[in-house]
């Protein structure tokens, strides 16, 4: 049986729960599909840039608050997510591992996921000395009784890790193959002012080393010169960026060359019906306050192009 649904939204992230507060005031049959409610902001232990809050909010307590939000409107939330996706005329059918689900309009919010460095022994040291989420696994890491800890990166992501990190490592050297640094300057400054952050630029990791399913260092090329050097270290903290959660719809929507989705000011896709907001979308800044915004802005589309239907 397939289950009728007036808009179906695929993610549970800033950009996916905004979108259902505003369907769910429009007081339109929405389900929101997610198998992560959250998001990735959920992880984050402080959350210094969401407006109306100066001194910082818990990830948890934010995104808590939106998804309380979204269920005293009535939206429905599943812990699923698609596996596949037809589009049809009249509308859109979802697939779960629960179900099938037709949508009259549908929303993609499905995020992005971190980039791997894809060097020998990076899978074979994973969660063993190699980690994505510094406000996951920093934490795990000083247990252990660690104290140098290598950043990879040299953008916003990398350097706000390499912040979170300093509070549990001795010493933390930020890695990157550029000559400069590409993250905005107040982060820049902000790292550069602690003093337990190191840089090692135009350096490049070819190789992650270790023994008995600990990591111990980094074979690291030099850009400039070409030579190649073991760098000690206890852990690496992967910040080299992040890619869309966009395989279901390649060959369905318009994506660019990196896998986001394209959309115009409305958040309008490739397809009539179909919208998409947040991190998994081509554009500049991606944020929880962007992601929310673009939800919005996407549901007020959805609302306006379901009433255009009746």
């Amino acid at each position: 049986m397939t289950i009728p649904y007036d808009l179906i939204i695929l993610g549970s992230g800033p950009a996916g729960l905004t979108a259902g507060i505003y369907a769910g005031r429009a007081k339109i049959k929405t389900l929101i599909l997610g198998a992560d409610p959250g998001g990735n902001p959920l992880k984050y232990d402080h959350i210094g840039n969401y407006p109306g809050f100066a001194q910082g909010v818990p990830g948890a307590q934010l995104m808590m608050g939106m998804i309380m939000q979204v269920d005293g409107l009535g939206v429905e939330r599943m812990l699923e997510n698609a596996l596949q996706i037809s589009f049809q005329a009249g509308g859109q059918t979802i697939t779960t591992q629960g179900g099938h689900y037709l949508s009259k309009a549908l929303i993609i919010a499905t995020g992005s996921s971190p980039i791997n460095m894809d060097v020998p022994g990076e899978k074979e040291f994973r969660s063993q000395g190699i980690y994505y989420c510094a406000h996951c696994d920093a934490p795990v890491f000083q247990a252990t009784h660690k104290s140098r800890a290598a950043v990879i990166g040299g953008g916003n992501s990398a350097l706000q890790t390499a912040l979170y990190v300093s509070r549990y490592a001795e010493e933390v050297t930020v890695i990157y193959r550029g000559a400069e640094l590409r993250a905005e300057q107040a982060v820049q400054d902000a790292a550069k002012a602690n003093p337990k952050i190191r840089f090692k630029l135009e350096h490049e990791v070819e190789a992650v080393q270790g023994e008995n399913r600990q990591v111990h260092s980094l074979l690291l090329k030099d850009k400039t010169s070409g030579n190649r050097m073991e760098f000690p270290t206890d852990g690496v903290f992967v910040g080299i960026g992040m890619k869309p959660n966009s395989e279901l719809f390649d060959g369905l929507l318009a994506l660019n060359e990196e896998g986001f989705i394209r959309v115009n000011l409305k958040m309008e896709t490739s397809v009539p019906g179909v919208f998409a907001a947040g991190d998994v979308i081509d554009k500049t800044l991606r944020q929880i306050i962007t992601a929310a915004g673009d939800g919005a802005v996407a549901a007020d589309s959805a609302v306006k192009y379901l009433e255009e239907l009746t």
